[in-house]
Formats: structure tokens, sequence, C-alpha cells
């Protein structure tokens, strides 16, 4: 059971990697961020339709607005950019929610 929760995580990861990678190559136009984002972006159906196959579709598609958190966090990390408190205050309610969402299922 646990390799689907892997490819769950596996899956919001590429998919807020490809998002930060993305816009690496929107400021700088490196061909190589651009194809290396789409290449997150193909893994990230295999990876989610692998977690589908025993994890509840409520909880991984829910789970979609972690990959929401996770690029404010690589943004802040991998391109320095500002975390403020709004973004602040919306990540906790994000992680509220699923919380919230995992308790109820």
């Amino acid at each position: 059971m646990w390799i689907y929760w892997i490819a769950l995580a596996i899956s919001y990861t590429v998919t807020a990697l490809g998002q930060v990678i993305y816009k690496m190559f929107s400021q700088s136009k490196n061909k190589k961020h651009f194809f290396l984002a789409i290449s997150f972006f193909i893994i990230a159906p295999f990876t989610s339709y692998l977690a589908l196959k025993r994890i509840n579709v409520g909880m991984v598609f829910i789970g979609a607005a972690l990959s929401q958190v996770l690029v404010m966090l690589m943004s802040n990390y991998i391109l320095h950019e500002e975390i403020t408190n709004d973004h602040k205050i919306s990540m906790g309610l994000i992680l509220f929610g699923l919380c919230l969402y995992a308790l109820g299922s």
C-alpha cells in the first residue's frame, strides 16, 4: 500500500517542480528549463494514475491543493521569492482543510 502513497507524493512533487521550473523558463527563456518542466508534467499523470489504483479518488484530488503549498515553498527555496504573511495564512488554511478532509474520510 505504501507504494501508492509514494506515487502520490511523487505526483505532487513533480507537479510543483514543473510549475517552478516553467517559471524559470519564462524568466530565462532557457530551453533546458522548458523541456525539464514538460518532462515533469508528463510524469505527473502516470504517478497519479498509479496512486488512484488504491487510494480514494477524493483523497488524491483534494490533495492536489497541497501542490500549491509546495509551489510556494519551492519558489521560496529555488527562486528566492518572498513568502508574505498572506501566503502563510493561505498555506495554513490549505493544510487545515486537508487535515479536516482526511479526518472526515
